[in-house]
């Protein structure tokens, strides 16, 4: 499942809410709860009733008793009306009736006499429910009306229980058996084998029977009804089922054509062969993300590509993430929240491991993957830190689903696999796969199925790694001695040590590129940092062209490495590891030095990666010159790669009024061109929007404008052109947005993105806090808080939050009372959290970082203008960067330059 957000570590009692923290005011403590019974199976015979969105039926529970005694079973039923509750066993067949009692969240149902330990009896209710979560109808609106008729579940992480009584929390599994009743042009899906259909010709219905023999915990249990095109594939006997909304088959053929092949992949890295009777993947309608139910994957809409979408995104990520879940997360599950690393880490490393078998991708996209995520985790590291495994205080599990539980996890795993090496590793995943499968798994199955594995022992790897937080923060210089022909590296950890963060041990690779008499020869050296601040020393034959830290990328970190420049320009130009050329193109931003921007163009417009070329791109917008603007526009219309035009449209937008009036017009004419092309990606295009609107040339607004009512496969460059408008952020841009964002006749895209603009206008600080515009923004925010589609309410949320207005605060709180979705409600309570802190909004931040920025450059062009005026006068003298005379004149440029 797609990710969100968690936490940092709080002392017991009311956690106290600082910057970096996660935990805010009123969370509490949380932990797997009590077992009383163990859920041995459940089945469902209901009704999906689409006229009443409605669930009718009843719900068989068979449990066996694990305490000693017991008197009283509990289960989860949200808003839900019983009707009755009876009991049987196999000594007491006929259904007896219980007392119970419903408080609208769960179920307390008291028996007539003690169940012992180890008896077993099932428990049958017959109950109705309209749910506002957990089971959602959908169908055409006024902004959506092609809209299918569809209803489909989404339990995780504890929504099951709003539409059948159960057990929602990860540590109980079960068998399950389903009837579901619905229309007869309606297909359902559900877990497991379909063992039959059954016809209703009197009531125009018919029922679906599902049977799943493996347990799973509730939170995976699906039920997807609607009219569906089926595709059928196999692995091996195994049936790979493809559901869809007719006149879109090629679409989810293109989308899922990979599945057969990463299910044979993956059955022979983990050990196991895929476990279920089948493997479906169903698109829904109003349906964020993918979700792993067990046997039966769930995908948004939004996933299906029309062919110039699928040019720059083959959906393979997505398919392999939620295909690993079958194993770790379903067949394997995390005993509670807490160890939810065990589900999504895994996923997020074990999709990119995919790219390393796929002939489409190979290992440099598998190493770019990695660094990607690596970089996703550390941003989210500078808004809090805390433990992948932790489970202290949150108010709602989905709040753990963040980049430490997804991205940091990710790459722990990928450093377990450079400690312990290629073999061992797999040879632990299947030890741990192979022991744990059918069961709920904590870190410590995990650890010892690899010391067992690898002889190794790995409890300070897991204790700094995944118990505490952080990760090292490198600072790392670099001396030659050409009298003794030794390298020196001086390695310095700085970050804050504490009980949260580590001084961490680590192995790291250094790497020296020596070059004689027209050969190459790359020295690789294993050092184990361990302290605050340490040296190491390296016999080479001369002096080497290139040094690397950790060359291959396995150790998670921050590096601060100062390298001559012309180390990084020969890196750029002859590493012969793409990651080693980007990252000199990513460092080479730094120097503005006419030899490093012609490496720079060279690089963007021929290297044979695309990555390399995108990240010379955009160092190339960091430098900001005039031949690195030219540069940039004659690009746009050169490279091929579509993912390294839509970086060097991006880099465009670095070039804006009033700054750099030549280039920024430029930027525009070039970026308008393209808009106006033929350019086949949605996303160069949606890019090209953005940017443009970075520019702030006059007529962004008319062109943007135009753009946004321009209709693309699922509104991709409409999109675009409302964040170009957030950019924009001109009076009539954010009236555009506020008006786009609440008039619910516009598509629920096209809201969320103008929600998005706003978030975006804020963002720029270009919104007077005391003009009409703000007011209206406002308004528009708080208006959106209630609108159906949760991506529109998501975007609101942090919207309102980085606006900063204290005005907003009752109409937040509301929402946080009414909103079910706890990802939206996370963003509300981050709102109403800065509010009564008094903090400032993310748009007066920016302003004021702007206003500083802006007297810096009036500063720099007064001291420009004096000693031009002073050398005219032919004084000899010009004024340097710290106001002091100097005594000799120095070309204006240069001493920018330095600067």
């Amino acid at each position: 499942m797609p990710c969100f957000r968690s936490d940092a570590p709080a002392p017991l009692g009311a956690p106290v809410v600082a910057d970096r923290d996660f935990a805010l005011p009123g969370d509490t403590a949380h932990y797997a709860p009590d077992r009383p019974v163990d859920v041995r199976h459940v089945a469902l015979d209901i009704t999906v009733d689409f006229a009443t969105k409605t669930v009718r039926g009843t719900c068989a529970t068979t449990v066996a008793a694990l305490f000693d005694e017991v008197r009283t079973i509990t289960l989860r039923a949200a808003e839900m009306e019983i009707n009755s509750v009876t009991f049987t066993s196999k000594r007491r067949p006929q259904p007896v009736a219980l007392d119970f009692d419903n408080d609208g969240s769960e179920l307390h149902i008291t028996l007539d006499r003690p169940l012992r330990y180890g008896q077993e009896a099932t428990i049958t209710i017959d109950y109705r429910t309209s749910p506002r979560i957990g089971l959602n109808f959908v169908g055409p609106s006024q902004g959506d009306p092609q809209m299918a008729v569809q209803a489909h579940t989404q339990g995780q992480p504890e929504y099951a229980h709003y539409w059948f009584p159960c057990h929602d929390a990860p540590n109980d599994r079960a068998t399950f058996r389903l009837a579901a009743r619905v229309p007869s042009n309606y297909f359902a899906l559900s877990n497991g084998k379909l063992e039959r259909v059954e016809d209703h010709p009197e009531t125009n219905e018919h029922t679906f029977h599902y049977y799943e023999a493996v347990p799973f915990p509730a939170y995976i249990t699906t039920l997807a009804v609607g009219e569906f095109s089926e595709i059928v594939e196999s692995f091996g006997e195994t049936p790979v089922l493809y559901y869809v909304r007719p006149g879109l088959e090629e679409a989810a053929k293109r989308a899922l054509r990979d599945t057969p092949a990463m299910m044979a992949y993956y059955s022979e890295r983990f050990g196991v062969r895929y476990p279920y009777e089948k493997y479906a993947q169903i698109f829904l309608e109003d349906f964020t993300g993918a979700m792993e139910n067990t046997s039966a994957t769930s995908h948004s809409w939004l996933f299906l590509p029309d062919e110039r979408d699928f040019i720059d995104w083959d959906r393979k990520s997505t398919v392999a993430h939620e295909l690993v879940h079958q194993w770790f997360g379903d067949l394997l599950t995390c005993r509670d929240w807490a160890q939810a690393w065990l589900n999504e880490s895994f996923a997020t490393y074990f999709e990119e491991t995919w790219k390393q078998a796929d002939p489409e991708a190979g290992e440099e996209e598998f190493r770019l993957g990695m660094r990607q995520n690596q970089r996703n985790y550390l941003a989210e590291d500078r808004a809090y830190r805390r433990p992948i495994v932790h489970n202290i205080y949150y108010r709602d599990a989905q709040e753990l689903f963040d980049r430490h539980l997804y991205e940091k996890g990710s790459c722990v795993l990928h450093m377990l696999r450079g400690i312990v090496g290629e073999a061992a590793f797999w040879r632990g995943i299947q030890r741990y796969s192979q022991t744990n499968r059918g069961r709920e798994v904590v870190t410590m199955d995990l650890e010892r199925a690899f010391e067992e594995a690898t002889g190794k022992s790995l409890g300070r790897f897991f204790d700094q790694w995944v118990r505490r937080g952080g990760h090292p923060e490198f600072d790392v210089s670099y001396e030659w001695d050409n009298d003794t022909h030794l390298a020196k590296l001086t390695v310095r950890q700085t970050q804050k040590v504490d009980e949260l963060t580590p001084l961490f041990a680590v192995p790291v690779e250094i790497a020296f590129t020596i070059e004689n008499k027209g050969k190459r020869e790359t020295k690789t050296f294993t050092i184990q940092v361990s302290q605050a601040s340490e040296t190491f020393v390296f016999p080479l034959e001369r002096r080497p062209v290139l040094v690397r830290f950790d060359p291959y990328g396995w150790v998670l970190k921050t590096l601060k490495f100062d390298r001559p420049v012309t180390m990084l320009r020969w890196q750029l130009a002859n590493d012969s590891d793409p990651l080693g050329r980007l990252e000199a193109a990513e460092a080479l931003a730094k120097h503005a030095d006419v030899a490093t921007e012609q490496a720079l163009i060279g690089a963007m417009l021929g290297d044979p990666f695309w990555a390399v070329q995108a990240e010379a791109a955009k160092s190339l917008g960091k430098i900001g010159s005039k031949a690195a603007n030219e540069a940039l526009v004659r690009a746009l219309g050169t490279v091929q790669h579509p993912k390294a035009r839509r970086a060097i449209a991006a880099a465009l937008g670095e070039f804006h009024l009033p700054e750099r009036a030549e280039e920024a017009h430029a930027a525009a004419h070039a970026l308008v061109a393209l808009l106006d092309s033929q350019e086949p990606s949605y996303r160069v295009l949606a890019e090209a929007a953005q940017s443009l609107g970075k520019t702030r040339v006059e007529g962004s607004f008319k062109a943007l404008n135009t753009l946004a009512h321009h209709p693309t496969w699922f509104h991709m460059v409409e999109t675009g052109a409302l964040a170009g408008l957030g950019e924009l952020a001109t009076p009539e841009a954010v009236r555009k947005l506020a008006a786009t964002l609440t008039d619910r006749k516009n598509p629920m895209l096209i809201r969320s993105a103008a929600a998005s603009g706003l978030r975006i206008a804020i963002g720029t600080g270009r919104i007077d806090p005391k003009g009409p515009e703000h007011v209206l923004v406002r308004d528009a925010l708080i208006s959106a808080l209630s609108d159906p589609w949760v991506r529109a309410r998501t975007f609101a949320a942090m919207a309102l939050r980085e606006l900063g207005d204290p005005e907003a605060l009752p109409a937040i709180e509301r929402a946080i009372d009414s909103e079910l979705e706890s990802r939206v409600q996370r963003m509300l309570r981050l709102a109403a959290y800065r509010l009564h802190s008094g903090k400032p909004g993310e748009g007066e931040i920016r302003k004021v970082r702007r206003d500083v920025e802006d007297l810096r450059d009036e500063n720099r062009k007064l001291r420009d203008r004096l000693a031009v005026l002073e050398a005219r006068l032919g004084n000899g003298r010009s004024i340097a960067s710290n106001g002091h005379a100097n005594g000799t004149a120095t070309p204006t440029g240069n001493r920018a330059a330095t600067e």
